[in-house]
């Protein structure tokens, strides 16, 4: 029996849509470290709204407007770069002209083939461009569907098969970035912590490495040349731990800071904690039960448990500050250097 030739079309499109749709909505605020509107990627006009990483809202542009998701607004199509199906894209395109696969803008195809599609492929770091006809750097091309597509510039987004990578959103594309050594990406705030997010699988915790007694790549990696004599520098696992360096060639040695200090690379000395917002493990060398969370400007705290940190808590609205020394929450700002810095 013969397929009918609508028939066959219509499965094509719907296969098509199948693949678009990898990354829906609800999956994308599951995922986004931020509030706000973002855009569906199998429909140009439709939008929704994410809050606290669930899909609270979905609704469309009014009729000849589609969703800039550059600006977080509905606009007007000839200003928009989106489109839902690859039969449409090639409407607008002469005859005889290749289209990008807006599914992955690196595949590209004959429009009058579509039906029998022969792709070509642009290779790593390139997509194709349908108004150029050819293949250019990813930042002048469309968005792919990726988790990143239809999102605006500057937004996190977890790695949904990790839980210590990231990516950063550009044009629509996403930056693959990933967490230092021991610490897991948060979905709800952005930031990189020490310990594992409640989301995350205890099959994917990270047992704390040991810095090794020695290590060559620190120094030829770290040590200023423009500078002389004995370097410390961090040894990227833990915040009171350090190597000493005489020149880039050297072969570094651990050494740690006494109990209760941590490392202050900028000073080349140990120091107070509350004056160094390390990004690794706080509670490290430390014999207290609470110590003041990063990137929060001492609103929150750490937990801690037989030296590594395990949570973390808000501070309540009346006593809003976190003081490390007095170990409780206050209404009076500590004005502790953690306080201000990023980690």
């Amino acid at each position: 029996m013969r397929v009918p030739q609508w028939a066959f079309h219509l499965a094509i499109f719907l296969a098509f849509l199948a693949e678009i749709r990898g990354f829906l909505m609800e999956i994308k605020c599951k995922l986004w470290a931020g509030n706000g509107y973002i855009g569906d990627p199998s429909d140009c006009q439709a939008w929704g709204f994410c809050q606290d990483n669930k899909l609270i809202d979905r609704n469309g542009c009014n009729e000849g407007l589609l969703y800039n998701f550059r600006k977080g607004t509905c606009d007007k199509a000839a200003d928009v770069m989106c489109h839902s199906n690859l039969a449409e894209i090639c409407t607008n395109l002469q005859l005889g002209y290749y289209a990008a696969d807006p599914a992955n803008c690196r595949r590209f195809v004959k429009c009058d083939a579509i039906d029998d599609p022969i792709w070509g492929d642009c290779g790593e770091d390139q997509v194709f461009n349908n108004k150029l006809q050819r293949c250019v750097q990813e930042t002048s091309g469309c968005p792919q569907d990726n988790i990143c597509s239809y999102m605006k510039d500057g937004s996190f987004m977890g790695d949904p098969n990790s839980c210590q990578g990231y990516y950063k959103c550009h044009n629509g594309f996403a930056i693959e970035m990933n967490c230092s050594t021991g610490r897991y990406f948060n979905r709800k705030s952005g930031n990189c912590q020490s310990w594992l997010p409640d989301y995350c699988s205890k099959d994917d915790e990270i047992a704390p490495e040991t810095p090794l007694s020695t290590n060559f790549h620190i120094c030829s990696k770290y040590y200023q040349r423009d500078l002389s004599g004995v370097q410390l520098l961090p040894d990227l696992k833990t915040c009171y731990g350090y190597y000493a360096c005489t020149s880039e060639l050297d072969l570094g040695r651990w050494s740690s800071c006494p109990w209760g200090q941590h490392f202050e690379w900028w000073s080349q000395r140990c120091g107070e904690p509350k004056d160094n917002s390390c990004s690794y493990d706080r509670c490290g060398n430390m014999n207290q039960l609470k110590v003041t969370t990063i990137n929060t400007g001492c609103r929150e705290y750490t937990v801690c448990q037989n030296y590594r940190s395990r949570r973390s808590e808000k501070c309540p609205e009346d006593f809003p500050y976190f003081n490390e020394i007095s170990q409780r929450c206050t209404d009076k700002f500590p004005n502790h250097r953690v306080c201000y810095m990023d980690g």
